[in-house]
């Protein structure tokens, strides 16, 4: 492959991530992330930060004035910086634990529930129990569905999945489309805790499929 080919498809990870995409672009990227190491990095280290943007709400934004016509690529340009930004809080991680726990216990002592709000606003999220279909050896899971006004999101629990290897969600469409749903690392032996999401509507979808960096589908779900 050509540089200038290469650095065309590496520039569309965003617009992939985000949902951007046409079918055959989509397509073309997918093709793509199964033989390059590089863009594949690059995509799990978006595809976390990218999700956020999903929780936007589009009636928090009908009233603002008309976006700049080159608003994607400065979207695109803040995903790839946050990224960034994520990868270096990863290296100060274990300097911040024993922080968050102090600060937890403190919440505890502080007034419990009452600091975060009523009852009523802590109600846990309907959960959608859904099987899994483990399709490599030695590889365990359990996942759930939230239907949200603005997409999907699985609670994806599993474990003997290689230990730093690269996975990719996908939620698939009643016609057949993929949506990007975020990308995680295995952890070996010991259960992973992820939640994906992607921008397709509960009632438009058939299932999940989880992808190893080959290619391979290592687990999938039909509902």
């Amino acid at each position: 492959m050509s540089e200038d080919a290469h650095r065309e498809l590496r520039e569309s990870l965003g617009a992939y991530i985000l949902g951007h995409l046409d079918p055959s672009e989509a397509r073309r990227v997918r093709d793509h992330l199964e033989g390059c190491d590089l863009c594949r990095s690059e995509y799990a280290e978006l595809a976390p930060v990218a999700a956020a943007l999903r929780d936007v709400d589009p009636a928090a934004v009908l009233d603002l004035p008309r976006p700049p016509a080159d608003l994607a690529a400065q979207i695109e340009l803040n995903v790839r910086r946050e990224a960034r930004r994520e990868q270096q809080w990863r290296t100060r991680r274990a300097v911040f634990g024993s922080m968050a726990a102090a600060a937890a216990a403190a919440v505890v002592v502080l007034g419990g529930l009452q600091i975060f709000g009523t009852e009523s606003e802590l109600a846990p999220v309907p959960l959608e129990s859904v099987a899994v279909a483990e399709l490599a050896p030695g590889v365990d899971a359990s996942a759930n569905l939230v239907a949200h006004t603005w997409g999907t999101e699985i609670k994806l629990v599993a474990s003997g999945l290689d230990d730093g290897g690269v996975y990719q969600v996908s939620l698939l469409g009643t016609g057949g489309q993929e949506f990007p749903a975020g990308a995680f690392l295995g952890t070996g032996e010991n259960p992973v805790q992820c939640n994906l999401n992607a921008a397709v509507l509960r009632d438009d979808t058939t299932g999940f499929a989880v992808r190893a960096a080959s290619g391979e589908v290592v687990l999938r779900s039909e509902f």
